[in-house]
């Protein structure tokens, strides 16, 4: 399977719905994103602590409000054909998911331990509003505290956890949330770690393959989830 990154990073801004409908246009099934909080608790989707580096605004993206963040241009810094492009809510995101048959890898995008309960618990909110299926959903994170309340308030959902170090020593700490997946750095899985992973009965997943030529030898080693930024190359392969 491919997951498109952030949407299709190589194709359209990072994390916006240009990225999305580029993703879907080149057939992958599954799109990774990220979301954090804005200012008046909305969950977004914006992958940095802060809008400089994808915006054309300064600053915390948890010191503005969501009105405030779609005010910012998220396009421009890509490329002229997207100026005007606008940060988007979760909300706004699961619906586009919906109406167009997607599977979502939502990455809880922690960066201070304090937001972890509060995202999760706002996340929660949000996929019980829109009544997103659990079937088409993997929620994943680099927080083991954020993965923990995920797995206190949406027993159901399927878990990941995002790692780019090696897995096995957190594994058996991590035994208790029931996780369904790992999700690592492709740059330090090696064949045995891989084989460790799956014969413990978790799905391995890969993050950010763009070399679509080492695509077959991490699936003969039981990768199942390949996430790219050039979903447009990884699925005609």
């Amino acid at each position: 399977m491919i997951a498109g990154h952030r949407g299709a990073a190589s194709l359209a801004p990072e994390n916006t719905l240009s990225a999305f409908k580029k993703a879907l246009q080149s057939g992958a099934k599954w799109i990774e994103l990220d979301t954090q909080l804005s200012a008046d608790k909305i969950p977004v989707i914006f992958h940095d602590e802060t809008v400089d580096r994808c915006t054309n605004g300064e600053g915390l993206v948890a010191d503005f409000t969501f009105s405030q963040l779609q005010a910012l241009d998220t396009g421009s810094w890509f490329s002229a054909v997207f100026i005007g492009e606008q940060i988007i809510s979760l909300e706004q995101t699961l619906l586009f998911f919906m109406e167009n048959d997607l599977n979502m890898n939502l990455e809880i995008k922690v960066h201070h331990s304090e937001q972890a309960e509060p995202l999760v618990d706002a996340v929660s909110k949000v996929l019980a509003k829109v009544n997103f299926p659990n079937e088409k959903l993997i929620i994943s994170s680099f927080s083991e505290l954020a993965l923990a309340h995920c797995h206190r308030v949406m027993p159901s959902i399927r878990l990941g956890y995002i790692t780019d170090k090696n897995p096995l020593i957190k594994l058996e700490k991590l035994k208790p949330l029931n996780l369904y997946s790992v999700h690592i750095d492709h740059k330090i899985l090696e064949e045995t770690m891989a084989k460790k992973v799956t014969d413990s009965g978790l799905k391995l997943i890969i993050w950010t393959l763009n070399d679509v030529t080492q695509a077959d030898k991490f699936r003969s080693w039981g990768v199942e989830m390949i996430i790219t930024d050039k979903p447009d190359v990884f699925v005609k392969a």
